[in-house]
C-alpha cells in the first residue's frame, strides 16, 4: 500500500469500531517493519476491537486475529474475541504475535501486562508495543512552562493546568485514564528486565484532521494537527508523541519472573515479608 492508500484504509476501519483508532500513524510505522517477523499465524490484539483486528488480517492475510478486551461492547462484533482484563491474563493457547496497541499507558500495573503477554507468547513469539511518550517535544516544553503534560492526565473530567489543551465541559469520556506513561529509556529498561530482545523501534504521530470518537460516543478534536505531523516525521523519534517497541520472546525466557509481574491487587493490600 502507498502511504495515502494506508491512511484511507486505516479510516475504513474505523467505520466498525465503537471508538476511533487511536494513533493511526502507528500502523503505516508498524507495516514498514512487519518483515522483520516470521511465521506470524496466530495474533493476539490486547486492547483491540474490529477495526485494529481488520487490519492486522490484511497485515498478515494468513493469520487468525484473537481480540481481547474487558469491554463487552467493544468486542461482540467479532468472532475470535476474549473478554479479560489486559494486565493479569492466562490463556490455553500461546500467540505468534500480540500486539498491545494503545494500552500499557491505561493498565495500573505495566509488569502485570508484560509478564501475561509474555507468557502468552510462543518461545521466540513476538510482542508489539505501542503507546505515548511522556518525554515528547511538546511535554518538555509543557514542563518548561509549568504545565501539565499532555498525555498523561490527573483528573478524568478535566484537561487542567494547561491552555493548550481543549476544554471538556466535565464530560467522562473525552479524557483518556493515561496513568502509565512512559519515556523511551523507561520502556526500554523495563522490557529489558524482563528478558526481552528489542528488534525495532520508531515514532509516530497521534495528529489527524479529522475529529476522534472517544469512549462514551463523544468526539474530540486534537489541537493543531498539521503542525504536529509534521515536526513528528522532522524530528529524532525519541522526541515523537508515540512509541512504537518490536520485541521477541527469548528461548530462554524466565517464566517464573513473569508471574512474579502480575500483582492482584494493589501494593495497598500486601503485607512485608519478613
Amino acid at each position: 500500500m502507498t502511504p495515502a492508500q494506508e491512511w484511507e484504509f486505516l479510516f475504513e476501519c474505523d467505520k466498525v469500531c465503537r471508538t476511533s483508532i487511536s494513533g493511526k500513524d502507528r500502523f503505516v510505522q508498524f507495516r514498514r517493519l512487519i518483515p522483520l517477523l516470521q511465521s506470524v499465524h496466530c495474533i493476539l490484539d490486547i486492547g483491540g476491537n474490529p477495526g485494529t483486528a481488520r487490519w492486522l488480517r490484511a497485515a498478515f492475510p494468513k493469520s487468525t486475529v484473537t481480540i481481547m478486551n474487558s469491554s463487552v461492547e467493544e468486542i461482540r462484533q467479532h468472532p475470535n474475541a476474549i473478554q479479560s482484563d489486559a494486565q493479569n491474563f492466562d490463556l490455553p493457547t500461546q500467540f505468534d504475535l500480540i500486539f498491545a496497541g494503545e494500552i500499557i499507558e491505561h493498565v495500573y500495573n505495566p509488569d502485570g501486562l508484560l509478564g501475561s503477554c509474555l507468557l502468552a507468547l510462543r518461545p521466540n513469539g513476538y510482542l508489539v508495543i505501542t503507546t505515548p511518550n511522556l518525554a515528547c517535544f511538546y511535554n518538555r516544553l509543557f514542563l518548561l512552562m509549568g504545565w501539565s503534560l499532555g498525555n498523561s492526565f490527573a483528573s478524568l473530567r478535566y484537561l487542567v493546568g494547561n491552555p493548550f489543551m481543549a476544554k471538556t465541559g466535565g464530560h467522562f469520556g473525552i479524557i483518556a485514564d493515561h496513568k502509565s506513561v512512559f519515556a523511551w529509556a523507561g520502556l526500554r529498561e523495563l522490557l529489558s528486565l524482563y528478558g526481552v530482545r528489542i528488534l525495532a523501534t520508531a515514532g509516530y504521530s497521534y495528529a489527524q484532521q479529522e475529529a476522534f470518537c472517544c469512549m462514551g460516543d463523544r468526539e474530540y478534536r486534537g489541537p493543531m494537527p498539521r503542525i504536529r505531523f509534521l515536526l513528528n516525521r522532522l524530528l529524532p523519534k525519541k522526541l515523537r508523541e508515540g512509541m512504537l517497541f518490536v520485541c521477541q520472546r527469548p528461548e530462554d525466557f524466565n517464566e517464573f519472573h513473569a508471574k512474579q509481574g502480575r500483582l492482584r491487587e494493589t501494593v495497598w493490600n500486601l503485607h512485608s515479608v519478613s
